[in-house]
C-alpha cells in the first residue's frame, strides 16, 4: 500500500521517510506499533488489570516545611499583654484555585492550600528563654510545633474535602468558601482543645496523646488525598 507523503506525521526527532519505499517502511513500523499496543491492552484486560484512575488533585505547601526552632520565633517582652504566656505560634492558611475542571453538569477544583508561619506574630518572651532550662524550653517548643501541625492538618483536610466535591459551575467560589469556613471552625476548636488538655496544667501524658493524633491524622488525610 502507498501512503501519500502529506498524510504522514513526525514527532520530535523523527525524520519523514523519502519516496514510496520509505513510506511503505513507515507504514509497516506504525502497523507493528498499533498491533503491539492492541495486544498490550487486550492482554491487560484478560489478566484483570484495570487502568488506574488519574491521581486526585490538589496540594498543600508549607512554609517553613520543617520542624520549628526558636529561631522562627520573634523575641518580645510581653505577648498579648499577659505575662503568663511564654510563647505563641500563629499560622495562616491561604487557599488558591489552581485550575477549574469543567464537566457536563459540574466543575471540580484543583487547589493549593498554603500554610505559612506568621513570623512577626509567632513569638516567645525573652524572660522565658532567660529563666528556663533546656528541658523546659524544649518542652514548650515541642508544644508550639503541635499548633503548627494542626494548621497543616487543616490544609490537608480542605484539599481532601474539595477533591470529594462536585461544584456548581456558577457557585463554586461560594461553595469553596463554605468548606474553608467549616474547616477553620475545626482549626479554632482543635487549637483550644490542645492548649486546654496539655498546658492547663502541663500534662505530659496528654501531650503524648496529641502527638500520636498529629501523626496518625496527617497520615490518614494524606492517604485519602493521594492514594
Amino acid at each position: 500500500m502507498y501512503i501519500a507523503p502529506n498524510k504522514l506525521r513526525a514527532g520530535p526527532g523523527d525524520q519523514l521517510p523519502q519516496g514510496e519505499s520509505g513510506n511503505f517502511i513507515e507504514m509497516n513500523r506504525k502497523t507493528f506499533l498499533y498491533l503491539a499496543a492492541g495486544v498490550f491492552i487486550c492482554g491487560g484486560l484478560l489478566c484483570g488489570h484495570i487502568p488506574k484512575s488519574p491521581p486526585k488533585r490538589g496540594k498543600v505547601t508549607v512554609s517553613p516545611n520543617r520542624t520549628l526552632t526558636w529561631e522562627d520565633f520573634k523575641q518580645v517582652d510581653l505577648i498579648r499583654g499577659k505575662s503568663s504566656i511564654n510563647a505563641i505560634c500563629l499560622s495562616t492558611c491561604e487557599v488558591e484555585i489552581l485550575k477549574v475542571h469543567s464537566y457536563s453538569d459540574h466543575v471540580k477544583l484543583e487547589i493549593n492550600a498554603k500554610i505559612n508561619l506568621q513570623k512577626d506574630l509567632t513569638q516567645v518572651t525573652r524572660d522565658f528563654l532567660d529563666r528556663s532550662d533546656q528541658v523546659r524550653r524544649q518542652q514548650v517548643l515541642h508544644h508550639e510545633n503541635g499548633h503548627f501541625a494542626i494548621a497543616q492538618i487543616i490544609g490537608y483536610r480542605i484539599v481532601r474535602d474539595v477533591n470529594g466535591r462536585e461544584f456548581d459551575p456558577r457557585q463554586y467560589k461560594v461553595q469553596l468558601n463554605g468548606i474553608i469556613r467549616e474547616n477553620f471552625k475545626d482549626w479554632k476548636r482543635l487549637d483550644s482543645q490542645y492548649d486546654a488538655q496539655t498546658t492547663k496544667p502541663v500534662n505530659e501524658e496528654m501531650q503524648n496523646r496529641w502527638d500520636h493524633f498529629f501523626q496518625s491524622e496527617m497520615a490518614a488525610v494524606k492517604k485519602e488525598i493521594y492514594q
